[in-house]
């Protein structure tokens, strides 16, 4: 069992500073985990009440009747310190505190977090944060969290997981996971990380049955070494990672400073070890969450040569431009494969890469799968992009052909649709093909992914 087992999977669980409101942050942890059907057991803390939310509530963990797995603090910074040390007294070996004024803000914070530290000395006890939003396992719905991003929707039980030393920025993730209806199983914020820092937690995610892909977003890598090598093991694993990295300027590692005490440019080559341990670096939530979905529609991309099938000579050759100055190829088809899809084009088409089906498919629209099965079944291509622009009045016939698309993990089928209607584009992505609406967007994923 790892290390980190007890607390993102704990099934007992103590809300220290319980509150009755749910929109307080003692509050929301308890109306969370209630609503979603926390699976162990909940118990309010609070001096002051008996009944916290409909659950009877301690006093005290000291009044506990035994050792909970984790306590959550949502106590003013001030009653920290105590809590932790009354938790630890009573057996207690997991913790994660929200309070904020750390080193964060200074030498007087630094001192606080040197006391708040140096409880853990000697001792097997775990700390997440303080500084932090806390955590998020959609496996047992155990909600170690504040975050306001599940005040509306409940999140989607599935494969993606979020590590990060921004709560607000991973709240931002959540939303977007939310919106791009994609499955999460981990969400940790890590903080000031005085105890357990970011790379223990990627080894974790590495060993996580329920997670398939590692999102990260990086401040300071605190120990190379530990890094690199838990990013060794989620590659051992077969988990893609993908990675934010914050703080690559002077400015950027200044704001970092204030942020979580972070040293961003503690001369840690970071770029060496994504590159050694195959990690993918991003330039924004909506590029990771790309990413995300091709892989968890299970996706590969094992070379370089991309087919494209278009209804626009214009699109067909910017997409050719863009994917070749990316270092992809956009190769010529073989005078077998030539040869076979000619009858399938109208006379209008040449049977080239890329193939422009030109105005001829508004008549015959089951041209469009039958010659993209074509490519994808050729193996002449590591991935096959479909560019489309409106059609409103074919936009179904259309979409029921796009769904007889064979599915081939090792050629990937990815679509422009341009002013596609909503409705069916969700159809088509959750058919497993994956959806985009302007030509950078697909060139980037593609680029960083070979």
């Amino acid at each position: 069992m790892h290390s980190l087992t007890s607390l993102f999977e704990a099934k007992s669980v103590a809300v220290v500073g319980a509150s009755n409101d749910p929109h307080k942050l003692g509050g929301r942890p308890i109306a969370y985990m209630k609503r979603l059907g926390y699976a162990g057991q909940l118990i309010p803390v609070n001096p002051k009440s008996d009944i916290i939310q409909g659950l009877p509530a301690k006093r005290s963990l000291a009044d506990l009747d035994s050792p909970v797995d984790l306590a959550v603090i949502a106590t003013p910074g001030a009653l920290v310190e105590k809590v932790i040390k009354e938790g630890i007294e009573n057996g207690i070996k997991n913790f994660v505190v929200f309070a904020s004024g750390y080193a964060e803000v200074g030498a007087e914070g630094d001192a606080k977090q040197q006391q708040l530290q140096e409880l853990f000395k000697n001792t097997d006890a775990r700390l997440l944060g303080p500084n932090c939003l806390g955590f998020i396992n959609t496996e047992t719905q155990l909600i170690g969290s504040f975050t306001t991003a599940m005040e509306e929707n409940p999140l989607k039980a599935g494969g993606f997981s979020f590590a990060g030393h921004s709560g607000a920025l991973g709240a931002y993730w959540l939303d977007k996971t939310i919106q791009a209806d994609i499955g999460v199983s981990k969400w940790i914020s890590s903080g000031n990380e005085t105890n357990v820092q970011l790379a223990e937690i990627v080894e974790y995610l590495a060993y996580d049955q329920q997670t398939k892909v590692i999102s990260l977003y990086i401040e300071e890598i605190r120990d190379a070494d530990k890094f690199e090598q838990a990013l060794l093991v989620a590659q051992q694993q077969g988990k893609p990672v993908i990675a934010l990295k914050g703080g690559k300027t002077a400015a950027g590692a200044l704001a970092t400073k204030a942020h979580t005490n972070s040293n961003a440019l503690n001369g840690v080559d970071y770029q060496a070890i994504f590159d050694k341990t195959g990690v993918i670096e991003v330039d924004s939530l909506s590029e990771m969450i790309n990413y995300a979905k091709f892989y968890i529609q299970g996706h590969t991309l094992q070379g370089k040569k991309i087919g494209i099938v278009s209804i626009s000579g214009g699109a067909g050759v910017m997409l050719t431009d863009q994917l070749e100055n990316a270092g992809l190829s956009v190769s010529k088809f073989s005078p077998k494969l030539a040869d076979e899809m000619r009858p399938h084009l109208s006379s209008f088409s040449t049977s080239q890469n890329p193939v422009d089906l030109t105005a001829a498919m508004v008549a015959e629209p089951q041209m469009l799968p039958n010659v993209t099965n074509m490519l994808v079944d050729s193996n002449e291509f590591d991935a096959v992009v479909i560019f489309m622009g409106l059609m409103g009045s074919i936009a179904e016939r259309l979409t029921e052909g796009l769904l007889q698309l064979e599915k081939k993990p090792n050629c990937p089928v990815l679509l422009i649709w341009m002013g596609g209607r909503k409705e069916l584009l969700s159809t088509i992505s959750d058919n497993g093909t994956m959806v985009f609406e302007e030509i950078p967007e697909l060139v980037s994923l593609l680029s960083k992914l070979n």
